[in-house]
C-alpha cells in the first residue's frame, strides 16, 4: 500500500497468497484478496487488527471481486463461466449462491465466456466485463438473463469491444470499462462511448496502455488502471473542466468526398484514397467529442497537433477511430487546449471512395471548423 505520492510502500501485507488476480477494498480499509488458484479461497486483511481470515471457498481465481451496500461478496471465476456470491453476514461460512452464468461458456443472456472484472450498483444490479463475449452483460437483482448494455451486439452500439476485463459504474449510471484488448479505457455519455485513455494504439508512452487489466477511481476522479504488459499502475488525473460544465456546446459540419478531393496514397498499399482536412480550433481547454456520420465503409477520422502531413499520417496524431463495423456513426474524443491549432481528417480505406459526411463537436465551447483548401 503506497499513500499518495509516497516513494516507498507505507503498508506491506505479507501472506500465502499464490497468483492472486483482483483485490476489492472496502470504506473501512478492509481488503478482500483473491487467494483462489492455488488454496481455494478468497481472503478479508482486517485493517483494524491486521490479521487474514478465509471468508469464502472457491474452487479457482476470482478475476474479479466485489462487496455490495449489503455486505454480500461476489467472485467472478473465469474458467467456469460464473458469478458466484455469499452473504457475509452469516455466522457459518454457508455454500456459494450463482449470481450470473450457467457454468457452462456461450453467448446466451444467461451465459458467460471467461467473465472479469463484475460491479454492483445499490440496487443489487450486477455488471459484468464478459471478456472472451466483448461485452458487457447487466444482471439485474434476482434475474437470471443478462442485458448487453456495450459491445457490438448490444442494442444501441457506439462501442467495439476486445475482452473488456474492468467495469464501474458512476453516481450518474456512466459505464467506464477496461477495453483490454484494445488497450484502451472508454467511458459511456449522453452521445455514447469515449476513449478515454489509450485511444491511438498500445505502447508506453505517458498516454498509452499496454493489456490493461483492471481500474479504480479515487474520491477525487482521478483514474488508476493496472498496465500490465508495461509492468505498472498508470494514475490519470481527473480533468475538472471536462465535467464542470453541465453545457454542452455542439458544432456541425457537413461536407463530402468527391473527385474533387485531395488525395493521398496508403503506405505501402500504392492505393490512392480521398481526403479531407479541416482545421479545428477551441477557445475553452478541455474535452471535446467528435460524432460522425459516414455514408461510406470504414471511414477514418484523425486529429492532429499543429498541421497534418499527408505523407506521414503517423506524425502528429493526438486521437483516431473508424466505423471499422461498417456502421455509419462513430466518434473520437480528446483534450484540446484553447487557442492551439489541430486538424481533424476524413479519409476512407476503399480506393476512390466517395459519400457524404457530417462531423458534430460537442465540448466546452464553440468549435470553429474551416476547410483545409490543399495539404501539399
Amino acid at each position: 500500500m503506497w499513500q499518495e505520492e509516497s516513494v516507498h510502500p507505507t503498508k506491506v501485507i505479507t501472506g500465502n497468497f499464490t497468483d492472486s488476480e483482483s483485490l476489492f477494498v472496502t470504506s473501512n480499509g478492509d481488503i478482500y484478496i483473491d487467494d483462489g488458484f492455488k488454496n481455494g479461497r478468497v481472503q478479508k486483511w482486517i485493517a483494524e487488527t491486521n490479521t487474514l481470515v478465509t471468508v469464502m471457498n472457491v474452487n479457482s481465481s476470482c478475476y474479479g471481486l466485489f462487496v455490495d451496500i449489503n455486505d454480500t461478496l461476489y467472485c467472478s471465476m473465469t474458467q467456469h463461466h460464473q458469478v458466484l456470491k455469499r452473504s457475509l453476514n452469516d455466522s457459518v461460512m454457508t455454500s456459494n449462491r450463482v449470481a450470473a452464468g450457467t457454468g457452462i461458456r456461450g453467448s446466451a443472456s444467461n451465459q458467460l465466456y471467461s467473465p472479469h472484472g463484475i460491479f454492483v450498483d445499490v440496487n443489487l444490479d450486477l455488471y459484468v466485463a464478459d471478456c472472451y463475449n466483448d461485452r458487457i452483460q447487466l444482471f439485474q437483482s434476482g434475474e437470471s438473463n443478462g442485458i448487453t448494455v456495450a459491445g457490438s451486439t448490444s442494442l444501441t452500439p457506439t462501442v467495439t469491444l476486445r475482452c473488456p476485463s474492468g467495469i464501474i459504474l458512476d453516481a450518474e449510471k456512466y459505464l467506464f470499462i477496461v477495453d483490454s484488448g484494445n488497450d484502451r479505457i472508454v467511458g459511456s455519455s449522453l452521445n455514447g462511448f469515449r476513449c478515454l485513455v489509450g485511444c491511438d494504439e498500445s505502447g508506453s508512452q505517458s498516454n498509452q496502455l499496454y493489456n490493461p487489466f483492471s481500474f479504480s477511481f479515487d474520491r477525487s476522479g482521478n483514474m488508476f488502471v493496472t498496465d500490465s504488459y508495461n509492468h505498472r499502475i498508470q494514475k490519470f488525473q481527473y480533468f475538472e473542466e471536462s465535467c464542470g460544465d453541465s453545457l454542452q456546446i455542439k458544432s456541425m459540419y457537413l461536407s463530402s468526398l468527391t473527385s474533387n478531393s485531395s488525395i493521398y496514397f496508403q503506405e505501402c498499399s500504392g492505393l490512392d484514397s480521398y481526403y479531407e482536412a479541416i482545421q479545428i480550433n477551441v477557445t475553452k481547454t478541455g474535452y471535446y467529442t467528435f460524432v460522425i456520420n459516414s455514408e461510406m465503409k470504414t471511414t477514418y477520422a484523425y486529429i492532429y497537433t499543429n498541421n497534418f502531413n499527408p505523407f506521414d499520417m503517423s506524425k502528429n496524431v493526438l486521437s483516431h477511430s473508424e466505423n471499422s463495423d461498417n456502421q455509419g456513426q462513430f466518434q473520437l474524443t480528446a483534450v484540446l487546449q484553447a487557442n492551439m491549432i489541430y486538424v481533424v481528417v476524413i479519409t476512407t480505406s476503399s480506393r476512390n471512395s466517395m459519400g457524404n459526411f457530417s462531423v458534430q463537436g460537442f465540448g466546452p465551447s464553440f468549435i470553429g471548423f474551416n476547410r483545409v483548401c490543399e495539404y501539399l
